[in-house]
């Protein structure tokens, strides 16, 4: 993984900015469907981008068969039968993560001869101009690379997290408040903790703490925003979780088709157990997408010390100071900080890239929290498109959400997306054939004479036209009534 000392500029057909998830899912498609070869950069000293820095008790919180690349399986297929994710397809650990990404790198993308690896490196050249240089964040050396089709920006879909983000409020001397990143070595040392924030890092801090032992009248937990929370249960590919993934599925989009407004919406997803909340009293007005099982929500819901007065501010020894007031605590406290925003709900979606530029791929998700999927099929549609208008109709981008309106107007896109893929006869075979898709995946293996499955499969599809009008009319209306305020 060294950068050659040849002052000769180097060549190639594809230079990749970034080697984490979603530009090893691109490169890997682009491998085995075209005789291309890349030069991947990055500033990390090792391919799988943030899983380098992440949490020791970090894993994924979509199932392992979902989760990668293409090629190569991760994980072994396995049933949990432990833990808060008993009963539901495997979630890969940190490590293992990490660990799949660098085999990859040294047994499939070195060993290929078409791929060259850049660590500690970054790039200095115009996006599009064709001509780029790497400069080694050691030495200084620079080396021109000439790429002959596109630079790849596989950095869009940007991840903030604990252990390298910049804190938006100040702690006093004397105070100890960390990453989750340290919370395993220091956690001994300490009678009380408390949690900052309400994202998918800091429910598995709050979850580790209470699966170690940590009583829960001895955590705090400060939640700026409550969050919708999505039960995992109803999103496990494979047929035998056909009635919860595809029934769940058939049951969302009957939702969008009739709601009449953005509360109806997650009232009745409430009601279906789709989604959920730490408590039943309280409003939830943030949605990142976090997942849990019903199990670990029972076990969240034992936190009461818990603190919503906005932002956090301020941390003394005596005292916490946050938007809407303060709160005492006790000197011998570790703070834990969640407050990384993870992946960064970026620009508003009319103002990002298009997926194909002239001389560009940004690689943003096409489908709503599925980054590594998203960055598979725009490889196989830069494989076998040569149309510029055609792929970049395809390819329109989301992002990651904040609130629930922006979880229906990304979904209002995915589903466009998915609209115009089933028109390509080749694209749907290809992704129905993508273990990256669990869904597709899943609908394949349903036979024609199942006639039960047949009927939930019949009723998705009649709700899928009427879902996407309906949730066009709510966004249309929510951002009108923003626009108003």
């Amino acid at each position: 993984m060294q950068t050659t000392s040849s002052t000769a500029p180097l060549q190639t057909d594809y230079l990749v900015k970034g080697c984490g998830a979603t530009a090893m899912a691109f490169v890997d498609v682009m491998l085995k469907e075209t005789n291309a070869n890349f030069i991947m950069v990055d500033k990390r000293a090792a391919p799988g981008g943030h899983w380098n820095d992440a949490y020791p008790f970090v894993r994924l919180h979509q199932p392992s068969a979902c989760y990668g690349v293409a090629s190569r399986a991760l994980g072994n297929g396995r049933t949990d039968s432990t833990g808060f994710n008993q009963g539901l397809l495997e979630l890969a650990s940190g490590v293992e993560v990490t660990d799949y990404f660098h085999q990859l790198m040294r047994d499939t993308f070195l060993a290929s001869g078409r791929v060259s690896f850049h660590p500690m490196s970054d790039l200095v050249g115009e996006p599009g101009s064709g001509s780029y240089a790497i400069r080694s964040m050691l030495s200084g050396a620079m080396q021109t690379v000439n790429v002959r089709k596109r630079l790849v920006d596989a950095t869009m879909v940007h991840t903030s997290i604990p252990l390298t983000h910049k804190r938006k409020f100040t702690v006093a001397d004397g105070v100890t408040c960390e990453p989750p990143n340290h919370l395993t070595r220091l956690a001994p040392h300490y009678k009380r903790f408390t949690v900052l924030g309400a994202g998918k890092t800091a429910i598995d801090s709050v979850s580790w703490l209470l699966s170690n032992g940590a009583p829960p009248e001895r955590i705090t937990w400060v939640l700026p925003r409550d969050p919708w929370l999505i039960n995992r249960t109803f999103f496990q590919p494979g047929l035998e979780h056909f009635e919860q993934t595809i029934g769940g599925t058939a049951r969302l989009f009957e939702v969008f088709a009739t709601a009449s407004s953005v509360k109806e919406v997650c009232l009745k997803m409430e009601a279906a157990g789709t989604w959920m909340r730490l408590d039943s009293n309280v409003w939830p007005t943030m949605f990142h997408g976090a997942t849990v099982t019903q199990l670990e929500l029972e076990k969240l819901r034992e936190i009461k010390n818990i603190v919503r007065l906005g932002r956090l501010q301020h941390i003394d020894t005596h005292r916490m100071q946050l938007e809407r007031g303060e709160r005492p605590c006790d000197p011998e406290t570790l703070y834990v900080d969640c407050t990384a925003s993870a992946l960064q709900h970026a620009l508003p979606i009319e103002a990002a890239q298009p997926v194909f530029e002239d001389g560009l791929v940004h690689l943003h998700m096409i489908r709503t929290y599925q980054p590594t999927f998203s960055a598979a099929l725009i490889a196989h549609i830069e494989a076998t498109m040569t149309d510029e208008a055609t792929k970049r109709q395809l390819c329109q981008p989301t992002h990651m959400t904040d609130t629930t309106e922006d979880y229906l107007r990304v979904m209002a896109i995915s589903m466009r997306n998915q609209a115009a893929w089933n028109t390509l006869p080749e694209l749907r075979s290809w992704i129905r054939a993508c273990r990256l898709d669990g869904l597709g995946s899943t609908l394949a293996q349903v036979a024609k004479d199942d006639a039960p499955r047949r009927e939930v499969l019949a009723r998705l599809s009649a709700a899928t036209a009427p879902a996407l009008a309906n949730l066009e009319r709510l966004t249309a209306h929510t951002e009108r009534e923003t626009a108003i305020h």
